[in-house]
């Protein structure tokens, strides 16, 4: 006799609309509203900056030393014989790679949300920034909210180190300048993904714009 066997899907795993009803509010989360946070991410962020920047001009030295020493951009962050430190910035590449940054980071975001809901997040504008919203009444368990968090920082820096090896020289500082950009605004990504993982895979996060919005199993 044939039998088929019935595979039980587990729905804490995939993003849904709709709430499981033992599911309850476990926290909101906004860390625009600590000061902590803030002060935090602003640190994290300029280390990151500078770490990052740094060691992808090392690596850009490394694999493609010709497009630094062509474009006049080997110089930047090492000491002059002053003692002090050179930096060789030009000012209309920082424009492109910030401009760059913040309309690729977040593309990279809605992409995941898309993936994981099925349906397209919103893009919009705000002040001066752009901005992806998850799609409305949309639940993602924890880990494919790690993912959403942590996909620009990852996705974007290993586009970068491959890319360095083929773009025109007349690229490469904007390149430089996009990863370095890139891994600063990722700061309050990874303060908040840091802040998830105290919580269970099993829990389900809501995109809420500014805040993520917990929610977890209750058990009796």
């Amino acid at each position: 006799m044939k039998t088929t066997a019935i595979k039980k899907v587990d729905r804490s795993v995939q993003a849904t609309t709709t709430l499981p009803t033992h599911y309850r509010h476990q926290a909101t989360l906004d860390l625009s509203k600590s000061s902590k946070a803030v002060v935090g991410a602003i640190v994290s962020g300029i280390v990151l900056l500078i770490t990052v920047g740094w060691l992808f001009v090392q690596f850009t030295n490394l694999v493609r030393p010709s497009a630094l020493e062509v474009l006049g951009f080997h110089d930047i962050l090492t000491t002059t014989p002053s003692g002090g430190t050179s930096i060789t910035i030009p000012f209309a590449d920082v424009v492109i790679a910030l401009v760059l940054v913040m309309l690729i980071h977040e593309l990279v975001h809605g992409l995941f949300y898309w993936r994981f809901a099925g349906q397209r997040p919103t893009f919009g504008i705000k002040g001066l920034g752009v901005y992806v919203a998850a799609p409305a009444e949309f639940y993602f368990p924890r880990n494919q909210y790690l993912v959403v968090g942590i996909a620009p920082l990852v996705l974007l820096t290993l586009a970068g180190l491959l890319l360095v090896t083929i773009v025109p020289v007349v690229v490469v500082p904007i390149l430089i300048l996009f990863v370095a950009f890139n891994a600063a605004g990722a700061a309050g990504d990874l303060l908040m993904v840091a802040r998830l993982l105290s919580y269970s895979p099993d829990t389900l996060m809501q995109d809420n714009d500014s805040s993520v919005i917990v929610y977890g199993p209750e058990y009796s």
